[in-house]
């Protein structure tokens, strides 16, 4: 019987050959960036999202759309005309309506829960209607009602150019199978674990038991730009503005920059535990972990008890550059009526003090990118 030896060069050659080509480190397929049109091709936005690739932009025209859309772990951008022709009407005109759930405990109008990364964007929408998520936490193992018009969770979507109002995470009846909840929270927007970019909003006069705005939990997100305004709650945990609390890890912080944060409304102080969280931090709440506040306004909020802004003594936040209604630990900071030229959009009067040479506080200062906020 004849014995054939193959040399060690011969044997990787022949491999090479006859190994099938996906054993061969083959690139994956470019993203195809295709746009699909809502409602032009898909009859809704769910539709299109379910039928996109990462690469791809759903394209929405103007109209009321009742629905509660999930991004399903695709790097995909969701948006309205606006992220076309950057006017502020489309935005106001292309509107994700999440009032009518398909099922009573998932009353959120967008879901990023599928650790969706930085290239699942949601642009150029008004989110409204939302009634939040009934949600077993990884980290308490208890149910809560969260994220009133958007949740994510293990994930790091980008947010931005949106109006997210009139949305709500405030009950906390069983859910369907029974199960007992402990609070509601994140009227407008629960993160959870996460490492999101919310930049460039309104949101505006949502509800929430903790964190009637935005709740950041065990999170190291990007806070930019955006108007915060008449959100309410508090009753449980307290920061009717925005709720930061946990680490992501040791080494990540929170940016909270440029914001404007005005008549956010945290109530219902906790007489028994006056050292609670209840009722406190109107704008904000945080604790337990890094948060650098940074070129913002706070005006006008109100709680039970404590200063707008409430943090644990041994986590303070960084706070640098700030006009701070009462004022406000570290540099820079100033307690001054910042002088708002108008109650809608928060816009400054040209002698107003946060208007620093070069340096403009609040929602409209920073990199002089468009702000369609209104």
């Amino acid at each position: 019987m004849m014995t054939i030896r193959l040399t060690a060069g011969f044997a990787a050659t022949a491999l090479a050959v006859f190994l099938p080509f996906h054993r061969m480190d083959a690139q994956p397929p470019a993203p195809r960036h295709a746009m699909l049109a809502v409602p032009a091709k898909y009859p809704s936005i769910q539709t299109a999202i379910d039928s996109a690739v990462p690469g791809d932009t759903v394209l929405v025209a103007p109209g009321r759309y009742y629905e509660n859309i999930r991004f399903k772990g695709k790097g995909i951008v969701v948006a309205s005309q606006f992220s076309r022709t950057r006017d502020a009407a489309d935005i106001d005109r292309t509107i994700i309506d999440g009032s009518r759930p398909a099922h009573p405990d998932t009353g959120t109008v967008v879901r990023f829960v599928n650790q969706e990364d930085s290239t699942a964007v949601l642009e150029g929408f008004t989110i409204t209607g939302g009634t939040g998520t009934i949600w077993l936490d990884a980290k308490d193992l208890a149910y809560f009602r969260e994220g009133g018009g958007i949740l994510c969770e293990l994930g790091s979507p980008t947010i931005r150019f949106n109006h997210i109002v009139n949305n709500v995470a405030t009950s906390k009846a069983r859910n369907v199978k029974g199960d007992t909840l402990i609070s509601a929270g994140g009227g407008a927007i629960r993160c959870g674990y996460s490492e999101p970019t919310i930049a460039n909003n309104v949101i505006r006069g949502n509800s929430g038991r903790y964190g009637g705005g935005i709740v950041l939990f065990h999170s190291a997100g990007i806070v930019k730009n955006n108007l915060i305004v008449d959100n309410t709650g508090g009753e449980d945990f307290g920061g009717a503005g925005l709720w930061i609390v946990g680490p992501l890890s040791y080494r990540l912080s929170t940016l909270v920059e440029h914001n404007t944060i005005v008549n956010n409304k945290s109530t219902t102080p906790d007489a028994a535990n006056p050292r609670a969280m209840k009722g406190r931090g109107g704008a904000l709440i945080a604790a337990g972990t890094k948060v650098v506040l940074r070129n913002n306004i706070v005006w006008g909020n109100s709680q039970s008890a404590g200063n707008q802004v409430s943090y644990a003594p041994n986590t303070p936040p960084e706070m640098v550059n700030n006009l701070v209604q009462g004022g406000a630990p570290g540099t820079g900071n100033l307690d001054a009526d910042p002088k708002f030229a108008e109650t809608t959009r928060f816009t400054l009067a040209p002698d107003s003090p946060a208007k620093r040479s070069g340096a403009e506080l609040g929602a409209y200062g920073g990199a002089r990118a468009a702000r369609p906020l209104r």
